[in-house]
């Protein structure tokens, strides 16, 4: 994932990739061939791209080294964005892999989504402005 086109994006020291659709695939074939319907359904190189598990571990921890003592204390706190980030860490750590799509309308959103769920998408979430919806 690279740094200047899908940073590791937060809000107040959790993963929160705003705009963006993000998708699990267990295996990285599948992962490659969605990526491609994508990018032929329309949207760009820069609007869809994949993180390999190692690449999303090692993004987070480089993060979560480097948070100050407010994002730490927040980190602490129950929330929708930690829940979503430890089970993405969990199945990084499985070997998945995670498509990126960025979709600033529900159109696009929807989308990503139908696109995504024949290649064995699953924990499908779109982060908005201020909610994350479950795609599944």
């Amino acid at each position: 994932m690279a740094e200047e086109r899908n940073p590791l994006a937060t809000a107040l020291g959790t993963y929160y990739p705003r705009h963006y659709v993000v998708a699990v695939l267990r295996d990285p074939a599948a992962a490659t061939k969605a990526l491609t319907a994508l990018q032929g359904e329309g949207f760009a190189e820069a609007e869809a791209e994949i993180c390999p598990g190692p690449d999303f571990i090692r993004n987070w921890n480089d993060f979560a080294a480097h948070r100050g003592k407010l994002a730490r204390i927040a980190n602490l706190f129950p929330a929708e964005e930690r829940s979503a980030v430890e089970e993405y860490l969990a199945e990084a750590e499985n070997g998945a892999s995670f498509v990126t799509v960025h979709a600033t309308t529900t159109e696009e959103r929807n989308r990503a989504r139908d696109l995504l769920r024949p290649f064995g998408a699953y924990g499908m979430r779109y982060y908005g402005d201020r909610t994350i919806t479950d795609l599944e």
